[in-house]
């Protein structure tokens, strides 16, 4: 038993951090040990040169986790977080409470779902749907918990915007901390991310509130003297949390444990605005930008080559000598030759408006030199820049308004000679000049 809680501490610290309870103990020592396993594989020495041995690379499968912060038969906090452990990447997206919802929800606000049987999975299938997004664990825990790690990591230093003053004596729930800089206790702490009536947008208000809290969190547990505090930041997570992860599903993820910095951190917020319908106040989603933000946060994954070249800045920063004569992964500044070449995917459009796309570029004036079918998990239609310069910027924005796409991206480590690559999704539909006028 005694195991498997060492194992699980190192799952949360990838997992409890994003639901305001990350365990940072014993990262330093984790993170060192991996980087070192990582570079004994991955990286040979030539005299005293270091190179990069691409073979011995490879690719860890990303995990996502919902979390859940349960107020009675309601779901107040809802997090959806993604964990890439080749680039130590953590991305969330908080969905507030009032969240419109087609079905699974008592009243169709997505925080209700929980309320049917009390189970964390109603709320996983719900936002699998709205999402799209598979999501491999659920964390739900309840609101003591935040009272108690914020209490045993001496408080956490925030700022609080404004005078907040609320009491409702049926939640129990009495709120009252003045504007300014100050370190908060656990009580207050809990007061500071439920309080939402003070806010001009409503509970998207207060989810800021408590995305700024989270990062100050993550300072606070990182600081030396939380590091040895493992045996009660653990037991107050176990205590007061349902999670399905598993003995059996921590040792498998145990090697991918690794120590977060801030910086790594990415939070955002499901992108819609505040509606009524039928007269009920709902925060309705919107689809189109939803869809672009949820494929950059939790669809979108590093390539081999991006994962290479993040190894070499680190080397690099450390200050170790990274010539040699292996493997180089350089940035591309030039167009590969007086015409742009562009070739151009298909990953689920139709080839109607394939071919449309290919005539069209075509006709004003692109070398497209290589059209193929590609299966990405993606089904955002993007344009990827492989050339790093103001030229290649001005050109992908008019590649842009050619084939109508709004995605851009760059790319620039990777091994092709094409200058820009046009990726078509399913719903993708070609548009002359006269028809989008």
């Amino acid at each position: 038993m005694k195991k498997f809680l060492k194992i699980l501490l190192r799952i949360f610290i990838i997992l409890i951090v994003l639901a305001c309870l990350f365990v940072a103990v014993g990262a330093g020592y984790f993170y060192y040990t991996r980087w070192a396993k990582d570079r004994e594989e991955t990286v040979i020495y030539s005299g005293d040169k270091m190179i990069i041995k691409s073979n011995k690379l490879e690719l860890e499968p990303c995990i996502t986790c919902l979390f859940m912060g349960v107020n009675g038969a309601l779901t107040d906090f809802i997090m959806l977080g993604k964990y890439n452990p080749n680039t130590r990447e953590v991305n969330l997206m908080s969905i507030p409470r009032d969240t419109y919802i087609e079905k699974g929800g008592v009243d169709h606000k997505i925080n209700s779902a929980y309320a049917k049987g009390m189970k964390p999975e109603n709320t996983v299938a719900v936002v699998e749907e709205l999402t799209g997004v598979k999501i491999d664990y659920y964390v739900l825990f309840k609101t003591k918990v935040l009272r108690e790690l914020v209490d045993a990591v001496g408080g956490v230093e925030v700022t609080v915007p404004f005078n907040m003053n609320y009491e409702d004596p049926y939640q129990d729930l009495y709120i009252h901390l003045k504007k300014g800089t100050q370190i908060l206790n656990g009580k207050q702490a809990e007061q500071f991310v439920r309080y939402r009536s003070g806010y001009a947008n409503g509970d998207v208000g207060r989810i800021k509130t408590q995305q700024t809290f989270i990062k100050a969190m993550i300072l606070r547990c990182l600081e030396p003297q939380n590091l040895i505090k493992v045996g009660t930041l653990v037991n107050i997570g176990l205590e007061n949390t349902n999670t399905n992860i598993t003995q059996e599903i921590a040792s498998q993820y145990i090697d991918d444990a690794v120590a977060f910095k801030p910086d790594r951190v990415r939070i955002e917020t499901l992108p819609g605005e505040g509606k009524y319908i039928n007269q009920i106040s709902y925060f309705v989603a919107d689809e189109e930008a939803a869809e672009i933000l949820i494929d950059e946060l939790f669809v979108q994954e590093a390539t081999l080559e991006e994962v290479k070249q993040m190894m070499l800045e680190e080397m690099m920063a450390s200050g170790e000598d990274i010539s040699g004569e292996g493997e180089k992964l350089e940035l591309r500044t030039t167009f590969s030759g007086d015409n742009i070449k562009i070739e151009v995917l298909n990953n689920g459009s139709s080839p109607r408006h394939f071919n449309a796309v290919v005539d069209a570029l075509k006709e004003a004036g692109y070398n497209v030199t290589r059209v193929g079918n590609v299966n990405e998990s993606s089904t955002l239609s993007r344009i990827k820049s492989h050339i790093a310069s103001e030229e290649a910027l001005v050109e992908l924005n008019k590649l842009a308004e050619v084939v109508g796409i709004k995605k851009l991206e760059n790319d620039y480590y990777s091994k092709t000679e094409v200058d820009f690559t046009i990726v078509l999704g399913p719903k993708y539909v070609y548009a002359t000049k006269e028809e989008k006028n």
